[in-house]
């Protein structure tokens, strides 16, 4: 498959096809969202490495070894669901104190990218026109309930414009599974934007038989490929937002000067490539904000694109900060993968952390499960915090270093070596 030249992030094979992804309704998805909230799921997720046969593995490699350069690092950047109760959308009085912590609000978009070599993979693995982001924005509130999502809450001013994290989901998931995570973050003053990848989410992979039809999974699983080109279009998007429907409520609320990146699994593949990855340089040019800060929880790197290009993975003094968290027993995303991307980054760098969870698995310590999940939430937050410029009296490199250690349960680090990874074997299937 070759990617289109003015496009190098979209796959265009010859047999597109004139379909696309379904629209959600807002306020029916997000509102059985929340009614699903309490739902248990055995979620896999499988490593996009993996998915393509001998021959295009093969194909691939020799191709990535013709393009990658010598070049070490990337070059400075620019510089620039849910639905528990409903809210109405009165003004607040602005006010310069911020709160201790705020309620959650949000309202999603449906934005539908279009145009030449804009695709996703489909089922069959053939290219389709177009990519439908629901993109699900919370927000800090004052108009909300305590431990619930306010659906269309009144944004609140205090202490605002707020910073901004952009969030990839993984596989078999939406951002719903991780909703204590987020929410965790826009309590502490954050805005949270939350795209549904078109092939990725949970509702396209069941809708297709999910993992009892391994072809399709793996189809769908290889339009990962596509989503940091997701991530610059609702970058985007986000600076005309306040012209958007219902986005005049948020005009001003958004501090599109500090923004962060996060994700989980494949997600948090895709945002360590569009940060690091010198082969999506061409994409990351387009970034219409500078990234500051990536969070890649249970991530690793990419070892080549479906052309055949990634280049190699480094950082240098203009790079965002990185805080990457692994578990030190997921056989999803190995100790080995984490420790190899964070070694490839270390020494360029110039604000990173290293936190690993002693014996989690791969999923459970994003989506809520004791007693890793306050670690994430707490260092994750005093991380963006103090990368982002946010409640600065409270935030330093020692708070990130405290709220990442606890005995028995989670360690942080600056470095990492080989020689203290664990070896954990991969799941089948994973």
């Amino acid at each position: 498959m070759t990617p289109e030249a003015n496009r190098p992030r979209r796959r265009v094979p010859a047999n597109a096809q004139s379909t696309g992804p379904a629209r959600l309704d807002t306020a029916a998805h997000l509102a059985s969202r929340h009614q699903a909230a309490s739902r248990k799921r055995t979620i896999r997720r499988r490593r996009a490495g993996v998915l393509l046969s001998t021959l295009v593995i093969v194909a691939a490699i020799v191709a990535a070894c013709n393009a990658v350069t010598s070049a070490s690092s990337k070059p400075p950047k620019k510089t620039a669901t849910s639905g528990g109760t409903t809210a109405s959308t009165k003004p607040q009085t602005t006010t310069t104190t911020l709160p201790a912590s705020f309620d959650v609000g949000i309202h999603a978009f449906y934005w539908d990218e279009k145009g030449p070599g804009i695709t996703h993979v489909g089922p069959t693995g053939a290219a389709l026109p177009g990519r439908l982001l629901t993109t699900e924005v919370r927000y800090p509130t004052l108009d909300g309930s305590a431990g619930t999502e306010s659906l269309n809450a009144s944004p609140a001013t205090a202490g605002g414009p707020y910073p901004v994290i952009v969030f990839a989901h993984g596989f078999e998931t939406e951002p719903l599974d991780y909703a204590g995570l987020l929410d965790s973050w826009v309590r502490a003053g954050f805005v949270v934007v939350s795209p549904i990848f078109p092939d990725e989410n949970l509702q396209t992979v069941t809708a297709a038989g999910g993992m009892s039809n391994p072809a399709v999974a793996s189809a769908l699983e290889n339009d990962v490929y596509n989503e940091p080109g997701d991530i610059v279009y609702v970058l985007k998007r986000l600076q005309d937002l306040g012209a958007q429907p219902w986005g005049s409520h948020l005009r001003g609320v958004l501090n599109l000067d500090d923004v962060g990146l996060a994700g989980q699994s494949d997600g948090a593949n895709v945002v360590a490539a569009l940060s690091f990855a010198s082969g999506l340089d061409t994409l990351d040019a387009e970034m219409p904000s500078a990234v500051k800060a990536v969070a890649v929880l249970s991530g690793s790197a990419w070892s080549y694109l479906p052309d055949g290009t990634i280049g190699t993975y480094g950082g240098s003094s203009t790079s965002p900060a990185l805080l990457q968290v692994q578990s030190d027993a997921d056989g999803c995303n190995t100790p080995a993968d984490g420790t190899d991307l964070f070694a490839s980054l270390q020494a360029g760098v110039r604000a990173k952390w290293f936190v690993t969870l002693l014996g989690a698995d791969h999923l459970g310590p994003y989506e809520g499960v004791a007693p890793w999940a306050s670690v994430v939430d707490a260092v994750t937050t005093k991380f963006f915090e103090h990368e982002l410029h946010w409640r600065s009296a409270s935030s330093s490199a020692a708070s990130i270093e405290t709220a990442g250690a606890l005995s028995g349960v989670a360690e942080i680090t600056t470095a990492v070596s080989d020689s203290t990874v664990p070896q954990v074997s991969l799941i089948p299937g994973c």
